[in-house]
């Protein structure tokens, strides 16, 4: 098994009209999320989320913007790295350009979502953290990937209280 390099990007892609491109995830964890990966042996952040966009989503990024991140403490599917369980975050919001050309491997019911959807599936995952749906019922119909709550939250692309953060946070672990 792979041991994990403790670093991973995420990229925010959204069109003209303010929507976010968002997928289930194929692979664990489960969730609704942007483009997202480690950044292994890519060399730079901006390297590796140039990459992920084009392999989970066939898209060409033409600009990329730094717009939050930091340490997390999520578990992936590897072994832990030298820094432990967790990943130190880049998140970036995204031009692109190209024809949507999904991986199948990786991902699944890919879609636009506007704010309203956006916040519907936060409140999905906060209702999965609060044990109002059990894991099968989340896995089934997926709320925002955990890890992805902190993201949207600190840049205000959705609302949730400082307990329901924590409570999700949890989930991450």
């Amino acid at each position: 098994m792979t041991t994990c390099d403790n670093t991973s990007v995420g990229i925010l892609i959204t069109d003209h009209r303010g929507r976010c491109l968002v997928f289930e995830r194929a692979t664990l964890p489960h969730g609704t999320a942007p483009a997202a990966g480690h950044i292994d042996d890519h060399g730079s952040s901006e390297d590796a989320a140039r990459a992920e966009v084009e392999e989970e989503l066939g898209l060409t990024v033409t600009g990329l913007t730094r717009i939050t991140g930091g340490w997390r403490e999520n578990r992936c599917r590897r072994l832990p790295g030298a820094r432990g369980t967790g990943h130190e975050w880049t998140v970036f919001q995204a031009a692109v350009t190209g024809e949507l050309d999904p991986s199948a491997r990786e991902t699944k019911n890919v879609r636009w979502i506007d704010s309203d959807a956006l916040q519907e599936l936060a409140d999905r995952t906060v209702a999965r953290a609060q044990g109002r749906l059990s894991r099968a019922e989340f896995e089934a119909a997926p709320g925002i990937e955990p890890v992805w709550i902190q993201w949207l939250v600190d840049i205000a692309a959705i609302h949730i209280s400082s307990g329901e953060l924590l409570r999700v946070e949890q989930l991450t672990q």
